[in-house]
């Protein structure tokens, strides 16, 4: 039932805030990633605490916007994958110190989160917008889970212009590491993230194999009847 109403209202909902206020989002938001993100996607999560004034300030004004997907998919893509990614990292910042997001109780499933007038969970936006809505295998290349077994944070927003290809570029750069993607062609084997079992049925079909799917962004090709293995997933904060 509440899948049912989450995906009612952000069908049919409309913007109560001009073009300015969404813009303003971005353009906030980009500011806050280029100035607490590492250049290898690690966040700086003790100076936001020390100083979270402009963390909270975005997201107070991102808990008023109603995003439409029918008038402007970019601009709802973009905007549920940054608002992710920001009560992501408000999250963990409430909870800091802490070694994992893993050891907070309810952190994805459980905690409730004001946005965009919704009250909704991080797994809320994950599985019930932007996986049903959307139907993009990349989101999990492009959300992160407070992890150094999950997707980094880039130096920037996700912005309507090029939130398609940001999330091309991530699952290229992230399927030819080995934190993804362990290739061992001596054994024929080959060991990915956990985020690919858990979230199988978003990258295999009845005609379209993970291997397949790797295919589409690997630099060098895997030829078939390699054996699949996962590793397990590093749930470490993905701290600067």
């Amino acid at each position: 039932m509440k899948k049912t109403i989450i995906l009612f209202t952000f069908l049919f909902s409309s913007f109560i805030s001009n073009s300015q206020t969404i813009d303003a989002f971005f353009e906030q938001t980009n500011e806050f990633f280029k100035k607490y993100v590492s250049e290898d996607g690690k966040i700086d999560y003790k100076t936001i605490k020390k100083s979270p004034g402009e963390l909270i300030y975005i997201l107070d004004n991102a808990s008023k916007l109603k995003v439409l997907a029918m008038d402007n998919k970019n601009v709802a893509k973009a905007f549920w994958i940054n608002a992710y990614n920001l009560l992501v990292i408000k999250s963990a910042i409430d909870n800091y110190p802490t070694k994992s997001v893993n050891d907070i109780p309810g952190f994805f499933n459980e905690n409730i989160h004001r946005i965009a007038t919704q009250q909704l969970t991080l797994d809320d936006i994950e599985n019930v917008i932007l996986r049903e809505i959307f139907f993009e295998p990349g989101i999990h290349f492009v959300l992160s889970s407070a992890s150094n077994g999950g997707s980094p944070f880039i130096k920037g927003a996700y912005l309507p212009s090029n939130v398609d290809e940001l999330i091309k570029k991530q699952a290229i750069f992230l399927i030819n590491k080995d934190q993804y993607v362990r290739v061992n062609k001596n054994t024929k084997t080959i060991e990915l993230s956990k985020i690919f079992d858990w979230y199988k049925k978003d990258f295999v079909t009845n005609y379209f194999d993970e291997i397949d799917f790797l295919n589409l962004f690997l630099n060098k090709k895997i030829d078939k009847g390699f054996t699949i293995k996962y590793y397990d997933f590093d749930w470490t904060l993905n701290q600067k």
